[in-house]
């Protein structure tokens, strides 16, 4: 054999192998209608799913806040009833001495009160001096 038919040899044999190759990749070929079609069914499937999952959370968050901001007024109410009748216990039963021991308002407690005579005084912990926040006391 001759360097020429080696060559031929190999040209037809690259030859046969590129449309062997053709031929079978375009018998299955990847992403063909049916398999693009069933993939956008899954994945809107899914998107479907991880969508209902998503609203069925934000439910539970809304519901959960909602509960919380009922329970805090009722609560807040219960605390400013308290306020108010030992407020007016103190001033019908109390020692009515000059310096008055409640504020006017219930909040006075949480922001400090303008009916502080001595400067000094600290509602939620007399012991305590200084001026700080509700929250540090």
């Amino acid at each position: 054999m001759t360097t020429n038919e080696v060559w031929g040899i190999m040209i037809i044999a690259v030859a046969l192998a590129a449309v062997i190759g053709f031929v079978l990749g375009r018998r299955k070929a990847p992403g063909g209608k049916a398999e693009v079609k069933n993939l956008i069914e899954e994945y809107e499937y899914k998107l479907s799913q991880q969508q209902t999952e998503l609203e069925s959370y934000k439910s539970q968050v809304h519901d959960h806040y909602d509960q919380t901001a009922t329970i805090f007024k009722d609560m807040a109410g219960s605390y400013k009833k308290m306020f108010d009748h030992l407020s007016v216990a103190n001033e019908q039963l109390g020692n009515l001495s000059e310096q008055r021991v409640l504020p006017d308002r219930a909040g006075a407690l949480l922001d400090g009160s303008d009916t502080e005579l001595s400067g000094d005084s600290n509602y939620i912990n007399p012991n305590q001096k200084g001026d700080e926040d509700a929250l540090t006391r």
